[in-house]
């Protein structure tokens, strides 16, 4: 019987898998593993390890967790990790600005 983590990664891995557009004999050449040992993970026939669970997110460019999530979330597109990349550098402006100021307060202690 599968577990709800086992669908959730069979689901998941075929998602992101037909998502890059990499047939099974494809991504199996590109992660090193038989077609038959990948066609077997995504029937629920095998549960790979965690060495073959870290290739398998490497080769779909996604993290681990990603592919137990219930419903799969991609990672950010370019134009929006360049908006996260400016916020973030924006707060870390700010932060910074706010730190120094209170140095300056207990320096003159």
């Amino acid at each position: 019987m599968m577990t709800p983590l086992q669908a959730a990664f069979i689901r998941n891995l075929r998602f992101f898998r037909k998502k890059k557009r990499f047939s099974q004999l494809e991504f199996s050449e590109m992660i090193n593993i038989s077609p038959n040992y990948l066609n077997a993970v995504e029937n629920g026939k095998n549960f790979p390890s965690p060495e073959v669970l870290q290739n398998i997110a490497d080769g779909l460019g996604i993290f681990p967790y990603q592919l137990f999530l219930e419903y799969p979330v991609d990672g950010p597109d370019g134009a929006e990790q360049s908006r996260m990349v400016q916020e973030l550098t924006r707060i870390k402006q700010k932060l910074m600005k706010e730190i120094d100021e209170i140095i300056k307060k207990y320096e003159g202690l």
